[in-house]
């Protein structure tokens, strides 16, 4: 992806049947360290788990730190990795893995949160995945109820709400308290939960804007943000949670159960496009499959004559578009080569340095051999701010000498904010937008559509030969969800919010467009809070 949104986290959850002897070291945390390690490319900012031992004084203990998976378990120093799965070794368990998209990048905003409290149904942790798009009024309401909030994440606000359902001397059941929440959270959100008397919940969004799946088999019971992360385990298939669902694990069962109504279903597309793993299934739908289906798409509506020319060769930006850029090759039936490498010990580009040109040089090698004096169809999953395709082609350019480079990218172009999960959250930031007329964003209906002469001022930035991006039409049959447009959040191409707290929070971004204020939905309630 070329601009770096970051990502929104992903969770996993647990539950060990059988006796300790018969658990790998760790018991659950050893499951969830390997679910998150298999997630990891949804977060490379911070890991932690929170574990349930009925034999320990600490019913529930936490651990997190900043760093990937291998890095916060110690991986590489066996004796202590041994160490730390006895130490926080158990029945039951919840993991995470971060990226910012809200707050800071310290330690103290990785997850889980734990709660502790001298009742056992009070105590809790939670992990979460998404974003709340009514955060600065569910903030305002809680400081007004002299709540003292430490935290800029909603996570702490989810936390607050959960613990108001737990007052009383009266143990609410769990489907309850997340049905009561649910009515107040607007957004994205899929949250595991585990509390001291050992109960799990994981439970997805009425939208279901972020992805949760589930799996059991011979004593194993798991939750992840992908499947990806359950493959392993079981062997009788594994289910998506749909929109309002919840998988409750208390009393030695499990079942699911709906704790709220959907009003439609809302799939973000860009898991599909960029941020899951090619080798998930969402939603009944592969990722590797939709991606593939991308490229097919991208080569139905190729302006070149590129059959007429044996110059022409495709290169993926690694590694999320090259399902794409082989399967636009294959139907064009032109060769499809890695020009570029990727350098997998180094993290996305978001992470660290703010010199675009020396990280892309950190990230990426060209091959000379297989660029030089030739016309470059480079394929790109998508653009978002531009910054990284701008010093992508000409890094390009200057180590591999290639004739011509023509930009194709498998999403349309991101034109609108997302409050959801995705770190992209104002107008002045995205590329698109800056090329689109202020009238042109502030259509009621929403429907944005990019001229041509926009994309050719996008083109002369990013300073490409030619430029085309996916249609939408294109991008909806790709990803090919039975109903379409109708089970996708694609709110970022066309500014169309499924959430009412979404779409007031894209009103508030026209405000502050022009204003640099930090992300939209963190900004206080009297700047035109989402409501």
């Amino acid at each position: 992806m070329s601009g770096e949104p970051t990502e929104n986290c992903a969770v996993a959850a647990v539950s060990l049947g059988g006796k300790p002897k018969d658990w790998p070291t760790g018991g659950a945390a050893f499951y969830l360290y390997k679910m998150l390690l298999a997630q990891q490319n949804r977060g490379q900012l911070s890991a932690g788990i929170t574990t349930y031992n009925a034999e320990r004084p600490l019913l529930l203990n936490t651990h997190k730190r900043l760093g990937i998976v291998n890095e916060v378990f110690r991986s590489r120093e066996p004796d202590k990795m041994l160490r730390l799965l006895r130490d926080f070794s158990g029945s039951k368990g919840i993991g995470h893995i971060r990226y910012a998209t809200c707050g800071s990048d310290s330690v103290e905003y990785a997850q889980p949160f734990e709660r502790k409290h001298g009742r056992v149904w009070k105590w809790f942790s939670i992990a979460f995945n998404g974003n709340l798009a009514n955060y600065a009024e569910l903030k305002a309401e809680l400081e007004a109820q002299k709540y003292h909030i430490t935290l800029n994440t909603d996570t702490e606000i989810i936390q607050h709400f959960l613990a108001k359902q737990f007052i009383g001397e009266q143990k609410l059941d769990l489907p309850a308290a997340f049905a009561n929440v649910s009515e107040k959270f607007d957004g994205s959100y899929s949250i595991v939960y585990l509390n001291a008397e050992g109960d799990i919940a994981a439970v997805r969004a009425p939208y279901g804007i972020k992805p949760l799946v589930f799996a059991s088999h011979e004593g194993f019971t798991g939750a992840a943000s992908e499947s990806v992360a359950l493959v392993n385990y079981v062997q009788n298939g594994i289910r998506d949670l749909k929109p309002g669902e919840m998988l409750l694990v208390e009393n030695g069962s499990k079942e699911v159960k709906r704790f709220a109504k959907s009003p439609r279903n809302a799939h973000c597309m860009f898991e599909y496009v960029y941020f899951a793993n090619a080798g998930s299934v969402l939603d009944g739908r592969s990722v590797y499959e939709a991606r593939w289906a991308m490229g097919q798409e991208l080569a139905k509506i190729e302006p070149l004559d590129v059959k007429s020319d044996d110059d022409y060769v495709v290169v993926g930006v690694p590694d999320t578009a090259k399902p794409a850029a082989d399967a636009y090759a294959n139907t064009l039936g032109l060769p499809s080569k890695e020009g570029l490498l990727r350098n997998r010990y180094v993290g996305r580009t978001f992470i660290e340095s703010h010199d675009r040109l020396e990280r892309v040089k950190e990230k990426y090698m060209v091959i000379k051999q297989v660029v030089k004096g030739k016309k470059v169809i480079l394929v790109e999953d998508s653009i978002v701010r531009g910054t990284t395709s701008r010093e992508l082609l000409t890094y390009i350019r200057e180590k591999g000498h290639p004739r011509e480079i023509h930009v194709r990218v498998s999403c349309p172009p991101i034109v609108a904010p997302c409050f959801y999960g995705i770190d992209m959250s104002t107008l002045d930031e995205l590329i698109a937008s800056r090329h689109l007329q202020r009238e042109e964003l502030d259509d009621g209906i929403g429907a944005i559509d990019m001229k041509p002469e926009q994309v050719e001022k996008i083109r002369k930035e990013i300073n490409a030969d030619s430029l085309v991006y996916q249609s939408k039409e294109g991008l909806v049959r790709a990803i090919g969800l039975e109903n379409g447009a109708k089970d996708l959040c694609m709110a970022c191409i066309t500014g169309r919010y499924p959430t009412p707290g979404g779409q007031a929070c894209y009103q508030k971004a026209l405000a502050l467009m022009g204003k640099s204020k930090g992300r939209t939905y963190e900004q206080p309630v009297e700047l035109m809070a989402c409501k």
